[in-house]
């Protein structure tokens, strides 16, 4: 039997990064070519490191045996292309290693290929920047008895050779001659690993970013919120900031103008919708009939659309925007035929009369209309709007903050100020103070919606947080505030300048008596659980964090001598789409 397995040679690798990582994912490759070339035939090949050439043959086993084994969609191309990468980079990387697990003398023998054959344990190398994306690791995979032809004395040679040609389309001599560079690779990896130590001031830190906690009270200015403070309908603000980026708003109406040209006839239209309760009476339609109606006499008055949208609408998708509709075809929209109607029957910058629909009575305020191509006056206009309220928003959240700092480091109280300009963000969303409940006629009442969700800068206490920890989990870069917090201190409690996570800007109080220190002592009694259970992680992550050092190292010598060269294999441009019958 070990004769027999001593008899065959070469590729195991794709076979284990198909089944450890392919399984989930998927594969292809990245870009190449192949062709006959001034007369001298080109022989399509992976890659070449160090002079040892890895054979399309590689790729076409893969792409056979990825069918039979993928669970996930092949169709992701995030997956799809991560693995790719994953596969290619893998090839390389694992010659890399072999190359110098080589130099350094290491030897890999039949017998030592065998015993693993025996044991049914593969090796699989996988770029060590698609790990992460793929959530796996390079190194050994301990596949089941079953394909490999039993395990030790039970070992079937004859059905271990089977399963290679069906499974995988190689035989066990390719499998072995790849196992023998996967298992370089790996005593490489353990070279790495074992110079990685934990020690006790190691584990002391992690303790430290476990055990150290605290919480703040801070507020938070949403760069959403204050978007919509924004007047975007102020013809002269947004001229003038036209014209201080005249340049910006050319490149970006370059890249829009395409879009505006052969129009179908649009209309744009503001909205206030008061819902009908769920399965109403007549009674409760008209109820509601008589709040629109009290809300049309106010806007026949003079009052601001944009206001009564924002206090009185039941719109989710438009309330906050003051009512406005995104641009909409006359014919053929997703639009209610009663309400494109009532809109179009309207002249320009007029309001509907209460229009009822299955949701609900509405107000539509007409805006205007466009079609064919839109002129370049009128395009750039409307894309100044866009643009001067995500500029200007930005400028408003960050002033915000600022104002805040500034009120507090002048002697108010935190509560006084976050109050204060609560109350002043709250009075400018709404442009006024939010009026009482207004009643009607016959015992109906006009009163504002329930705006929990507004967004407006709210002082809010933190939980308690370590230093792995956050303050707050739903911005980017929210590490950013927790490594803020732990500057501040019971004598300096407030940060300096406000905080950037995301789009949001913070301003950030410690809170007395919230902070808890890690002791030496503590982690002294600790420190043999730690050993069995942090440690472990911690080390594991430091293990990995070198030999991702030490593989681009390998790979940035090796490129710039010239040692690593990618092929021309048309199997690197995109996955093969049925290689069904390729072989060796």
């Amino acid at each position: 039997m070990l004769e027999g397995l001593r008899r065959h040679s070469n590729s195991l690798f794709l076979v284990v990064l198909v089944a450890s990582v392919a399984t989930i994912f998927g594969v292809g490759w990245g870009p190449g070519s192949q062709g006959c070339q001034q007369g001298r035939l080109q022989v399509p090949y992976a890659a070449k490191v160090y002079g040892r050439t890895l054979s399309e043959s590689d790729f076409v086993a893969a792409i056979n045996t990825i069918p039979r084994i993928m669970r996930a969609s092949e169709e992701n191309p995030a997956v799809s292309g991560a693995v790719r990468q994953g596969a290619l980079d893998g090839l390389v990387e694992r010659e890399l290693l072999a190359h110098e697990a080589e130099r350094l003398g290491v030897r890999i023998t039949d017998d030592m290929v065998n015993e693993e054959f025996r044991n049914c344990r593969f090796y699989a190398s996988v770029g060590v920047g698609a790990e992460p994306i793929l959530g796996v690791q390079s190194g050994r995979v301990d596949m089941a008895p079953t394909a490999c032809g039993g395990v030790g004395d039970q070992f079937d040679f004859a059905q271990f050779e089977r399963v290679a040609r069906r499974m995988f389309r190689r035989t066990v001599a390719d499998l072995r001659q790849t196992m023998v560079r996967e298992m370089l690779a790996e005593r490489m990896r353990q070279i790495v690993r074992a110079g990685v130590p934990l020690s006790d001031e190691d584990l002391w830190r992690d303790y430290q970013r476990t055990h150290d906690q605290m919480a703040v009270r801070f507020m938070r200015f949403d760069l959403n919120f204050y978007r919509s403070l924004v007047h975007d309908d102020d013809a002269a603000q947004v001229a003038a900031w036209s014209a201080q980026h005249g340049d910006e708003l050319g490149r970006q109406w370059e890249r829009r103008r395409e879009s505006m040209r052969g129009l179908h006839r649009e209309f744009r239209a503001r909205h206030i919708l008061v819902k009908y309760p769920e399965n109403a009476t007549d009674a409760q339609k008209a109820e509601v009939r008589a709040r629109v109606e009290a809300i049309r006499a106010q806007l026949v008055a003079g009052a601001d659309f944009v206001r009564l949208a924002r206090l009185y609408s039941d719109d989710p998708g438009s309330w906050r925007e003051g009512g406005m509709l995104p641009w909409t075809a006359v014919q053929g929209s997703n639009f209610d035929p009663v309400f494109v109607h009532a809109a179009t029957s309207v002249p320009e910058n007029g309001v509907t009369p209460v229009t009822e629909t299955g949701f609900g009575c509405h107000l539509i305020q007409l805006l205007g209309y466009r079609e064919g191509d839109v002129n370049e006056t009128d395009g750039k206009r409307e894309l100044a709007r866009t643009l001067f309220r995500e500029a200007r928003g930005a400028e408003l959240s960050r002033e915000a903050a600022r104002a805040a700092l500034t009120q507090l480091r002048a002697g108010a109280t935190l509560d006084a100020a976050a109050t204060a300009l609560h109350d002043a963000a709250v009075r400018e969303f709404y442009r006024g103070d939010v009026p009482a409940a207004l009643p009607l006629a016959g015992g109906v009442t006009l009163s504002p919606a329930d705006r929990s969700d507004l967004g407006a800068p709210t002082l809010r206490d933190s939980e308690l947080f370590a230093r792995n920890g956050f303050v707050v989990s739903d911005v980017e870069r929210a590490e950013m505030l927790t490594s803020v917090a732990f500057t501040l201190t019971t004598e300096h409690p407030f940060v300096n300048e406000p905080v950037q996570a995301g789009d949001d800007w913070f301003v950030l109080r410690f809170k007395d008596g919230s902070r808890t220190v890690a002791t030496r002592e503590e982690f002294a009694r600790q420190r043999q659980e730690l050993l069995s259970t942090v440690a472990r992680s911690a080390l594991v992550a430091r293990q990995r964090d070198a030999i991702v050092q030490y593989v681009t190292r390998l790979r940035s010598d090796a490129e710039h001598e010239g040692q690593v060269r990618i092929g021309n294999s048309p199997r690197l441009r995109a996955p093969a789409p049925d290689a069904e019958g390729d072989g060796n």
